[in-house]
């Protein structure tokens, strides 16, 4: 599995051999440690798969003897972090886009002139259109299903991670478009 991951420059077999007992001597190790500070099976096998791939990458970084544990476990923690951060952003901009598609799905939002209405939700159809086929399903599935990232990530055998990848991806080209749009009809109506 880890040859696809292979550097540009190709690894003596000793650097593959040395790479698999890494693996297998902390893979453990470092899967419990992130289960416990993510409290998510699926997000910590993530984590310390992204982990393995990086030290694949990067094999000759890696400090031998006594200084190698403490030094997989501080990257891990580096992971653990970007996670946290990541997933407090990711949220942040779901909920956003989630009160924006309700606000378009149920005709909430504040008053608004029908023509700029029509050409909001017409810039948004064309972009769920443009979407790949999988990111489309996921993102119907989550907002117009009202389906739970975990619904989405077993019907479709994915990760977490990758539904939660996908919809943020999604979010952002909805954002752009619809940004891109209102830019389009400020220009339009105040110059």
């Amino acid at each position: 599995m880890w040859q696809y991951l292979r550097s540009p420059v190709n690894l003596p077999i000793a650097d593959e051999t040395l790479f698999n007992e890494l693996y297998h001597q902390y893979w453990e190790l470092l899967f419990r440690i992130a289960c416990k500070k993510t409290g998510s099976v699926e997000d910590a096998s993530d984590i310390v798969h992204d982990l393995f791939a990086d030290i694949w990458r990067n094999l000759r970084k890696v400090p031998a003897g006594d200084a190698c544990r403490p030094y997989l476990i501080s990257c891990l923690y580096h992971k653990v972090f970007n996670y946290f951060r990541t997933k407090g952003l990711q949220e942040k901009h779901y909920k956003h886009l989630e009160l924006f598609l309700s606000q378009q799905l149920t005709g909430t939002e504040l008053p608004m002139q029908e023509p700029v209405q029509e050409l909001i939700d017409k810039a948004i159809t064309t972009e769920i259109r443009k979407l790949p086929v999988k990111m489309k399903d996921i993102l119907i599935r989550y907002f117009y299903q009202r389906q739970t990232i975990d619904q989405i990530a077993g019907e479709l055998s994915l990760s977490r991670q990758t539904v939660k990848n996908q919809l943020s991806l999604a979010s952002k080209r909805l954002r752009q478009a619809v940004q891109q749009l209102v830019v389009f009809l400020y220009c339009f109506f105040y110059s």
